[in-house]
Formats: structure tokens, sequence, C-alpha cells
């Protein structure tokens, strides 16, 4: 019996109409950014960001943060190791086992996507908790994916990325 939801969701960076085109130089200091202050990105799942320690994977040489997160729904602060895989991947992991991965793909034609991946752990939930959890996990992944690209073209339409 899984006790794991496991959602996705992907959205155009750049979609038809939009007034700023995001560049993947941007898009990448963006999701640097959100390792520092996830509350700029995705406020009304997360209240706050204390960054821990900053190192680079040994092997790799990837930048890896040690992170504290403060959920806003219930107050839980949870530690998360995040590692960033330049250009394309930041991978987020939580001591329960739960793993969040921020994607930058490129399509056949050379559009960008962000694609949010979430292998969301609930070893105590029963069958029936899972399910309603999951249609919970899968409106959060469309909301943290869009509302990420919403503040990532605010940013830099401000300057400010």
């Amino acid at each position: 019996m899984s006790t794991t939801n496991n959602v996705a969701f992907t959205a155009p960076l750049n979609p038809p109409g939009a007034t700023t085109i995001l560049k993947t130089e941007q898009i990448w200091a963006g999701l640097l950014l959100k390792i520092r202050s996830a509350q700029t990105f995705v406020p009304k799942a997360i209240q706050s960001t204390a960054v821990i320690s900053e190192t680079h994977d040994s092997s790799t040489g990837n930048p890896v943060t040690v992170r504290d997160v403060v959920f806003r729904e219930d107050q839980r602060t949870v530690r998360e190791t995040v590692t960033a895989y330049k250009p394309s991947r930041v991978l987020f992991s939580q001591p329960n086992g739960s793993v969040v991965n921020n994607i930058v793909s490129e399509g056949a034609d050379g559009e960008l996507y962000m694609t949010y991946t979430f292998e969301w752990n609930h070893p105590d939930a029963s069958q029936e908790e899972l399910g309603a959890l999951l249609e919970k996990e899968k409106a959060m992944a469309r909301g943290a994916v869009e509302g990420t690209i919403t503040k990532l073209r605010e940013l830099v339409e401000s300057g400010n990325l």
C-alpha cells in the first residue's frame, strides 16, 4: 500500500500574448532567489524561509542550501536540503522523504516550460486520506507553478531580476 502522492504540473513560461518574455538566465536567477526566499514566490503556502547553510556538493560541485521553511497552513517548520542543477532543475528534499523538483525545460520549438514535480510522503495516511490530500496537492502544484511564473515576470518587469 502506497503512502505517497506523486503530482506534476507544467505551464509555459512565455505563453502567447505574454508582454514580457522571460529568458533562461532570468528564470534561473529567479529559481536561485526562490531557494532563499520561497515566500516571495508561493506566499499562500510558505510564510518564511531561513537559510541555515550554503555549501557545494563535493562530487558534483552543485550548490546545496539547507533552509528552514515555515508552512503557512499549519505553522510547521521543515528543514529542507536544496540542490541547484544549473540551468534546469532545483531539487528540494525533506527529512520525511518528500521531494519536490522545479524544472525548466525546452520544447521542440525552443519554447520554455516550468514543471514542478512533487513526491509527497504521508506515512500515516489512510487510502481515503491520501485521495483527499491528492486533490489538494494537485491544486497546490498548479498554484505553485503559475504563481512562480507570475512572480518571475513581475520581478523582471520591475528590474529586480
